[in-house]
């Protein structure tokens, strides 16, 4: 692991940054750890959406799930996990007493953006009134994608991000 810092920090500096800087370094990062605590709470959102799906589908909570996934993923895609994404503020709250793993920023940008895709797709489903099992297929994928995120610490979009565009600093880290 490179010398980053072992501090801690909520906000980044500049506050809407993606990410923080280290002197002596190029490129954004982001922590890891706090990143994989909001793909926890992702992940318990969207298991409790497939529930709500099964069980209680005239609650329709896609249509209320839909628009905060898209804004949570396109804030943090934009300006990082705080202030702006509400899952990355309170991912990075509950993990203030962890030590920061700090990890590039562009790749975990691409994940979200892909993930804002995923949720306008699942809105679109459910507007477009497609069949339960489309829509359940897709919100299935965003429980699998941040479950790996958050238990295994696997990022499928960043993996894709490497594949597609390199990145010699995620293979360093």
């Amino acid at each position: 692991m490179m010398a980053h810092s072992d501090k801690h920090r909520f906000l980044t500096s500049p506050v809407l940054a993606t990410g923080q800087t280290f002197e002596g370094e190029s490129g954004l990062r982001v922590n890891e750890t706090a990143t994989r605590a909001r793909a926890g709470l992702l992940n318990i959102l969207s298991m409790l959406t497939i529930f709500i799906l099964l069980w209680q589908p005239e609650l329709d909570p896609v249509i209320y799930v839909g628009p905060y996934v898209i804004v949570d993923m396109t804030m943090a895609a934009l300006f990082g996990l705080t202030p702006l994404s509400p899952s990355g503020l309170v991912g990075t709250a509950i993990t203030m007493k962890l030590p920061p793993l700090w990890k590039p920023a562009k790749p975990k940008q691409f994940a979200w953006t892909l993930g804002a895709i995923m949720g306008v797709t699942c809105l679109v489903f459910r507007l477009l009134d497609f069949p339960a099992g489309w829509l359940l297929a897709v919100l299935g994928i965003c429980f699998v994608l941040t479950w790996l995120e958050a238990v295994l610490g696997f990022c499928v979009g960043c993996w894709l991000h490497a594949k597609l565009f390199g990145c010699e600093i995620c293979r360093l880290n």
